[in-house]
């Protein structure tokens, strides 16, 4: 089966606003198995205690735990998404989140105009505006508009502070309203929050950056990977896995020397 590549007019749409929300990409026997998955993942790196209803849960890498998960990096659907936006590209690693309380207003900066990058999103609960779903603001990826929301960045994980005279959540924004088996594609870039979501929704995520072509750009690599954890640190079961495409996904940060995360 070959690449399931953006039309034209999908990557103009992401070029331009910085999203894409694309519809049952993904069956509802598929969307059980990367719950069953992502809920073992959660439960063990918690050592089966229950969620913190007061603190989100984070995991990264997180996908490379689970056979079906670990399957979705090289997956068609997920790799013709990034192919078609970013041209040739390597992986930044995958993250698993179980959210709870606001997500406050986040994003900015030049990195897209950069480096582009993408987040593959995978949302395992129906969400709407006011359920969790997420909220972005169109365009704010690139150029002044982007600079202009700065502001939202100085008001910190203060979701009950006002900016510009009104509430955080209702500042204009698309809420991109989904069901589980959908996909939403954006950039980190773009700013965006989240609103009214029950705790412990699953948001997980599979995220790519555009191969750099300048020393600029790999030496802005360079520098995020001395600054992070574990995003840039390939997985060790990336780096030996039978699928060709895995092994190429993480081959440049294997070539750049980054240290790897044990799986």
């Amino acid at each position: 089966m070959g690449h399931q590549m953006l039309t034209p007019d999908q990557v103009d749409h992401f070029e331009t606003f910085g999203f894409l929300v694309l519809k049952q990409v993904f069956s509802k026997d598929e969307v059980t198995t990367m719950r069953c998955e992502a809920d073992e993942i959660m439960s063990e790196k918690r050592n089966g205690a229950p969620l913190d209803l007061n603190t989100r849960q984070a995991v990264q890498p997180f996908f490379e735990y689970r056979p079906f998960l670990h399957s979705l990096i090289a997956d068609d659907r997920i790799y013709g998404i990034a192919e078609s936006i970013l041209g040739d590209f390597f992986l930044i690693g995958t993250e698993g989140n179980l959210h709870v309380g606001q997500t406050c207003w986040h994003g900015g900066g030049d990195s897209y105009e950069l480096l582009p990058s993408i987040k593959i999103g995978f949302y395992l609960e129906p969400l709407t505006k006011e359920t969790g779903a997420l909220r972005v603001i169109p365009g704010t990826h690139k150029g002044e508009v982007g600079k202009r929301l700065t502001v939202l960045e100085d008001l910190g994980h203060q979701p009950d502070k006002k900016v510009w005279g009104m509430n955080q959540w209702d500042i204009p924004s698309v809420a991109l309203e989904s069901q589980p088996g959908d996909i939403v594609v954006f950039t980190e870039s773009i700013y965006h929050s989240a609103w009214g979501g029950h705790a412990g929704r699953h948001q997980h995520a599979i995220n790519f950056f555009k191969m750099p072509e300048t020393q600029k750009q790999i030496d802005y690599v360079r520098g995020l990977y001395e600054g992070w954890t574990y995003a840039l640190h390939p997985a060790t079961n990336n780096i030996d896995h039978d699928n060709l495409r895995l092994r190429k996904l993480v081959a440049p940060l294997v070539k750049w020397g980054f240290s790897p995360y044990e799986i």
